[in-house]
This record gives structure tokens, sequence and C-alpha cells, in this order.
């Protein structure tokens, strides 16, 4: 392999943000009201004024670091527009995959109560709202994309809020959907999370769980050998074990969530193509896009978590991108699984009696006949 032959990265449709700081960790902050590459035209200040009132916050602060922007001084992901960009697709792919559905669970009342966490720019809440609108969404994350679907659309049977799901959950009144997607080392304690979400559904209601993260060995080379691509995950695994945020995908074990109280636990996997490979014109452009959601993302997932652990520095972390990235392109029939969990809240003891009852009495009567 000519390790020199690398091609230019996928042109991302922003610019690197530059931090213009002085400090090796490349860091510094700014609000809201002081983006740099914010117009002070009118309808510029209408989206920052909307994105403050829907998420209930000010001065709503973002660290930059090495070039991308990120929420906070501890969260690995950007949320730049690059990154709403490749969510932007992403969330596609996920249409793609479940035939213009949302959801793989069934939603048979007709005002649900939903709770969407790590929503991101909000593409799964609004399209819910619009697919369900006797619904009540509560869609939340710990930052804000700027100029994001969240940020710049109000409903109203929506609510976009700036929150932690790592901190006590307070919502008044129950769910009837949990639902969580590319969060793969987002929390450090998983169970925490699924006992929360256990507590604020609603009897028979639904958690759903959907994670692919080339750190767990979800991208599959034909090629089964010695490759950048495994050297990029074991790095990324090791550096998250040492942060204590494990990117393995453990956290789709149906033992979790049996262990938090749910039944009915059902696992999906999905493989998608990634690349121009597939002769079928559906599944090529579907691998179009999971080409693009994937190079996109390598530096995304990696940057702040490797350069974190003092062993990479951000130039070291993106020559290894582009090794991955040539990688990729070079071969033949890869492809990536995306794993769903879906999991029951059971009903009530009193409940499932009246319903057992029910059902012996609708037997006896049909004996009788």
């Amino acid at each position: 392999m000519d390790e020199t032959a690398v091609p230019p990265s996928i042109k991302s449709m922003s610019e690197p943000v530059e931090t213009g700081s002085v400090k090796t960790t490349g860091k510094r902050r700014w609000a809201d009201d002081e983006d740099p590459e914010t117009d002070s035209d009118t309808e510029s200040d209408e989206i920052s004024i909307k994105s403050t009132k829907s998420f209930e916050a000010q001065n709503i602060e973002y660290v930059l670091e090495n070039g991308r922007r990120y929420c906070n001084d501890t969260y690995f992901m950007p949320n730049d527009e690059a990154e709403q960009t490749r969510l932007n697709i992403g969330h596609q792919i996920y249409l793609n995959l479940l035939g213009g559905k949302l959801t793989d669970v069934p939603l048979a009342k007709s005002a649900p109560r939903i709770l969407d966490i790590g929503t991101g720019p909000g593409d799964w809440a609004i399209e819910m709202s619009a697919t369900y609108p006797g619904s009540t969404i509560i869609a939340t994350d710990i930052g804000v994309f700027e100029n994001g679907l969240g940020s710049t659309i109000e409903l109203p049977n929506v609510s976009f809020q700036l929150d932690d799901a790592r901190d006590e959950w307070t919502y008044h009144e129950p769910f009837d959907l949990i639902h969580l997607r590319g969060l793969a080392g987002a929390f450090s304690d998983w169970p925490a999370i699924y006992k929360q979400a256990f507590r604020h559904l609603t009897p028979g209601g639904y958690i759903e769980i959907s994670d692919t993260d080339p750190a767990a060995d979800s991208v599959s080379l034909p090629d089964t050998g010695d490759s950048y691509l495994s050297i990029f995950a074991s790095a990324m695994r090791s550096a998250a074990e040492a942060m204590g945020h494990p990117r393995d995908l453990r956290h789709l074990l149906p033992d979790l969530l049996n262990a938090a109280g749910f039944t009915d636990v059902r696992v999906i996997e999905r493989n998608i193509p990634i690349g121009l490979w597939p002769e079928d014109p559906i599944e090529n452009t579907l691998g179009k896009m999971g080409l693009i959601v994937l190079l996109e993302g390598l530096e995304a997932y990696s940057l702040r978590h490797l350069t974190a652990t003092e062993n990479w520095t951000a130039d070291g972390v993106r020559d290894l991108c582009e090794k991955v990235k040539v990688e990729i392109l070079a071969a033949g029939k890869t492809t990536c699984c995306v794993k769903t969990v879906t999991a029951r809240k059971p009903f009530s003891r009193a409940r499932m009696r009246k319903n057992n009852m029910l059902q012996r009495l609708k037997q006896l009567d049909d004996e009788t006949k």
C-alpha cells in the first residue's frame, strides 16, 4: 500500500473554523451571539433568537478545538455545520433502511408522548411530528446546531430542550416512546440510562436504540487482514475505554435492557453498502450516502477522543483518517452493519391479571358456543 497516495477528502460544506488560539490545545470558547461567521443582518438575528427561544437557553457557549466546534469540554462529537450535514444524510439512510418509516416500534395511540434523546439537528423529531400530528414530542440534546432544523423551526407539538441525559430526568408525564440514535460513546453508564427510561415510560411503552460505529467494527472491508481501518478502530476503542465511554456497542446487548425491567427485546441488524459498487439503483444511492457519512465521520468520530489521550496529535489523527479513506475508496464490496434494539415496558400486574381474566372468559365463552 502506497501511504503517500492520499486523495483529497470529501469537501465539507463548511470551511474549518480557525481557533486563533495561542494555547497548544487549540481551544477557545465563544457564545452564539459572538459567532465570527454569523452575519449581522435581520435574518441571522431572527435565527439566533429562535435558537435561543426554542432551546430555552441564552449565551450558548461552544468550544473550538483543532478546527472543529464542540458543545462543551467533554463530549467527543462536534456540532458544527459539517457534522450537521453528515447527520442530515445519516437520517436519510435510516429512512431508506426502514422503508420510509421513522421507527421500528408500533405506536397505536393517535397522540403519543415521545422523547428523542440526542436529537442533533432535529430531523427525526420534526418528521415524527408530521407523521403523528397529535403527538407531544420533547427533543433534547446537550448542544445546539446553529441553523439546525431544531433551532430554526417552531412546531406546536415539538419542544426542543437543552438537557444532559446523564442527569436525573425530571419529566412529569410518562412517554410512549423513548428514542436514541447514534449515541455510541455518549454515556459511561448505559444501565443508568435504561433505568431512567424505564421509569419514564408508560406501561406498554417502547424504547428504541439505533447505532453503528466504526470503532465497534461495524464496517467490514472485503480484505479481513491488517488494515488502517483496524488500527483506527482499535485506537478509538482504547481511547474511549480510557475516558470511560465504551465504543464497542455493548449497550445494545439485550441483557442490559432485561436487567432494567424491559421485556420483548428485539435486535434488528441491517447491512448497508458503502461505496458505488451496488448495481441496483436504490442500493447504489444508499451506498453513495453511506460512503459520504463514513468518510466525513472518520475525523468527527476520532479527533477529540484520540487527541484527549495525549498519544495522538491532531495532525496524526487526520493522517490516519486519510489513510483509512484511501483504503475504503480502494476496497470492493465494503458494508456497514446498523443495529437497532427495541424493548417494551411491561404492563402493570393488575392490568395483566385483568387482561388474562378477560382472555380466559373469552375462551370459556368460545367453548360453550
